[in-house]
């Protein structure tokens, strides 16, 4: 587990993790179906995230492997809150975000993965909620990956983009836009993404697919994303001990 996963390909693999290489060359086509008709790949993600914007949050669940290990990531992203739940082998944290702070809560494992600290302080403050403040180090990144700009921003194909047809996810025509892995490409990591997304309004995003490989190690991920503007209802746990005051050692 790294620290503060973001839906993005690669979670397990950690040169994949932050950057990614772009697809081979493919052509251009248009879509010919329902409201994307007519729209080129770029624009048939342009038109996704701006329904996904518009809709102003979503539910996801999103799943990496590689090799004998997975990692299951569930969460709610909204634009000013959300929630993240991860779970990889014998490691656990969430995350919820609201009222401009991110409260952590984790076991000894997660803790000492995602957020950095040593071993002795993780198994001090195992499965109690932790504070994250602006002023924290750690808070610009949780905020990232719990909410849905820093979602969306994970989701598009980088590189030369190419539709790949017409499926069905959750009951709903949808179309698929191929290209590279997100983010900027990064030198010895290859790989493909896809994101599917709903022909008739609203055009959200509902599932995302693909695969990174750096030497011998693959990822493949999958996310699916459904509840589109589904109103989020959190509130801050009691008792959080504030991230700052927790001991070096």
């Amino acid at each position: 587990m790294r620290k503060f996963v973001t839906i993005v390909l690669g979670t397990l693999l950690a040169a994949a993790a932050t950057s990614c290489s772009s697809s081979p060359s493919a052509p251009t086509t248009k879509a010919t179906v329902g409201d994307l008709n007519g729209k080129t790949p770029a624009q048939i993600l342009s038109a996704a995230t701006t329904a996904a914007n518009k809709a102003g949050s979503a539910h996801y669940v999103l799943t990496a492997v590689q090799g004998k290990q997975t990692q299951t990531i569930t969460g709610d992203a909204a634009q000013s809150q959300g929630r993240q739940s991860v779970v990889q082998g014998s490691q656990n944290i969430q995350v919820i975000y609201v009222g401009g702070i991110a409260y952590v809560q984790g076991n000894a494992a997660g803790l000492t993965s995602a957020m950095g600290i040593t071993a002795t302080v993780a198994k001090t403050y195992a499965d109690k909620w932790i504070a994250v403040h602006s002023s924290d180090s750690l808070y610009k990144s949780i905020v990232s990956a719990v909410t849905l700009a820093g979602t969306l921003e994970q989701l598009d194909p980088s590189g030369t983009l190419a539709i790949t047809g017409v499926t069905t996810v959750g009951g709903l025509q949808a179309i698929g836009v191929k290209g590279g892995l997100p983010g900027t490409p990064q030198s010895g990591v290859t790989g493909s993404t896809t994101l599917f997304v709903a022909t008739s309004k609203p055009t959200v995003p509902l599932k995302f697919s693909g695969t990174a490989s750096q030497g011998s190690q693959h990822v493949h991920d999958t996310g699916i994303f459904t509840d589109w503007g589904k109103a989020l209802d959190l509130s801050a746990p009691a008792g959080a001990v504030a991230f700052s005051t927790l001991p070096a050692k």
